[in-house]
């Protein structure tokens, strides 16, 4: 598992590094810097499932070490000032070489640990935990520039990269007769069903809200609660925090209990929380509150991944599998910022109550697609 955690966590740790310094570094205009992010959002999308079908082909070692360095490569050319074009060009780069990472990482966890909930919510909480670490290591070290922080990001990349093309420990054999086409047809059948669909809707939730925190923080922070930048990044420390500590424990129980029993339980939790934000109060209660939907909503990501991979895959087709749902819930991160950014600037905080509301809409399908149950639907304890 060290592998997966550790290329997970150089990913996130260079896109940390990155973003913020994406409108200094480029020199671009606002127009052009909207290019510069769709690019990478577009060819993260693009890759994954291709990237999830060659990780059931090849591996996921294989396409971990192409990724990692085609990763690497995007943060090194982040240096040279090429322009605007050249920085679209890296991002889309560093875009279908993280399109490559997700299914690799989530396919060898689920692989060596016989679908273990807990090594799952493990691995993703530390390895996603490069996101918060990012923006810090660019803020301390990148006052004079940014090579100190980018070349430690790709120094780290690199070592990890050097793990991958070592890494000679045996898993078990899987056998795949499918061809590339079969296996696509398959995905795109998959698609189309109702119960797989409702499945990865408490996935796109949590994409739908957290892509939506991005530009909701910065507006409710200054004009709800009186905060500042110092008080607005201490919310999105929380989130990472957060979401690091609640990813194994949610592991551990879809280990032991139904996802569909686990959703029951912490969804109502979750969206009481998130409509409660829209009351009036102080920045500290908004902080606890904040805490418990993110908590909840970590809990509930990660029992529907283990509920994905016990009733819609099995070992040959993790990584396509799980390339097809990033896929389709990565689309709920433009449509977040887009819908609700236009909500607020007419609800304003209500709009942590509608978001509360789209909330039932989406988990509603999914505890009636598990309300029969299954053996495969259990836990494993």
């Amino acid at each position: 598992m060290l592998l997966a955690t550790s290329a997970l966590f150089v990913a996130s740790l260079g896109y940390g590094v990155v973003v913020p310094a994406l409108p200094r570094a480029s020199g671009a205009s606002a127009s052009e810097l909207s290019i510069i992010y769709a690019s990478y959002a577009a060819a993260k999308i693009a890759a994954q499932i291709p990237g999830g079908v060659w990780v059931d082909r090849k591996g996921a070692r294989v396409v971990l070490i192409v990724a990692l360095t085609l990763y690497v490569a995007s943060l090194l050319a982040f240096l040279l000032p090429f322009g605007p074009i050249w920085f679209a060009f890296v991002r889309a780069v560093e875009g279908m070489a993280t399109g490559f990472v997700y299914p690799a990482v989530f396919a060898r966890v689920l692989l060596r640990s016989s679908a273990s909930g807990k090594s799952l919510g493990t691995a993703v909480g530390v390895g996603s935990s490069g996101l918060l670490l990012g923006p810090v290591l660019g803020a301390l070290l990148g006052k004079d520039g940014l090579t100190k922080p980018i070349a430690i990001a790709a120094g780290l990349g690199a070592i990890v990269l050097l793990l991958a093309i070592v890494d000679r420990t045996k898993g078990a054999a899987v056998e795949n007769r499918r061809t590339v086409k079969g296996e696509v047809s398959a995905l795109l059948a998959l698609a189309r069903d109702g119960a797989f669909v409702a499945t990865m809707l408490p996935i796109g939730f949590n994409k739908l809200t957290f892509s939506s925190y991005q530009g909701l923080l910065p507006l409710v922070g200054p004009k709800e609660l009186d905060l500042g930048a110092t008080g607005i990044a201490l919310l999105f420390v929380l989130i990472g925090v957060v979401f690091a500590i609640a990813q194994p424990i949610g592991g551990a129980l879809v280990d032991r209990y139904r996802a569909r029993s686990i959703v029951l339980a912490t969804m109502p939790l979750l969206l009481g929380a998130l409509a409660a934000m829209a009351l009036p109060g102080r920045a500290a209660s908004f902080a606890v509150l904040f805490g418990v939907h993110i908590f909840a909503q970590s809990v509930v990501f990660t029992s529907t991944m283990k509920h994905a991979a016990q009733a819609h895959a099995s070992a040959a087709t993790y990584g396509g599998v799980f390339g097809l749902l990033a896929t389709l819930t990565d689309t709920m991160t433009i449509v977040g910022p887009l819908v609700f950014l236009n909500v607020y600037s007419v609800a304003g905080r209500t709009t942590f109550a509608l978001m509360a509301a789209v909330g039932v809409a989406f988990a509603l399908p999914f505890l009636r697609a598990s309300g029969g149950g299954s053996a495969r639907d259990s836990g494993s304890g």
